[in-house]
């Protein structure tokens, strides 16, 4: 059985093995993810199946899982999509609006944990130190960055 208290730091657990963190279904679910299966946890702390008990076990004792996606983030799966937010968007990161050059990733406006979507309408391409500065913070948070920084970048560039 799952410690909800451990649902914050499992969901950030998941998500750095490219599983995308699901809106709940109902007023029951603490949690549920898509991976390689979809596997939800309740409040009552059981797990949808052995799929979700599985993750929640190698979390729980340091060991290796395989049950995340077969492509995430910077892998292939994301070329196209880079390539219609190039033509889109430009070759300059949202974030400090600085050429891109090969160091492109994407980042999700609204994080998938947040119930996101995986859509190009949600989707921005970053420098990877700029993507890891916002993570998944909320929308309103990472505006304010994005903001803060923009503003800095002009002061100094006169």
């Amino acid at each position: 059985m799952i410690n909800l208290n451990d649902i914050p730091k499992f969901k950030a657990w998941l998500e750095a093995r490219g599983c995308e963190i699901l809106p709940a279904t109902n007023e029951f679910e603490v949690l549920r993810f898509r991976g390689k299966e979809t596997g939800v946890f309740y409040s009552s702390g059981k797990t949808s199946n052995s799929y979700a008990n599985n993750a929640y076990i190698c979390y729980k004792t340091n060991k290796q899982w395989n049950g995340g996606p077969t492509s995430v983030g910077r892998q292939a799966s994301y070329k196209k999509e880079k390539m219609n937010l190039l033509e889109r968007d430009g070759n300059c990161c949202f974030l400090c609006e600085k050429p891109l050059g090969e160091d492109i990733t994407i980042e999700h406006l609204i994080a998938l944990s947040s119930g996101g979507r995986n859509q190009l309408s949600n989707m921005v391409l970053m420098h990877q130190r700029c993507n890891n500065q916002v993570g998944n913070l909320p929308i309103v948070d990472k505006v304010k960055i994005i903001m803060e920084t923009r503003m800095k970048n002009q002061l100094a560039n006169g």
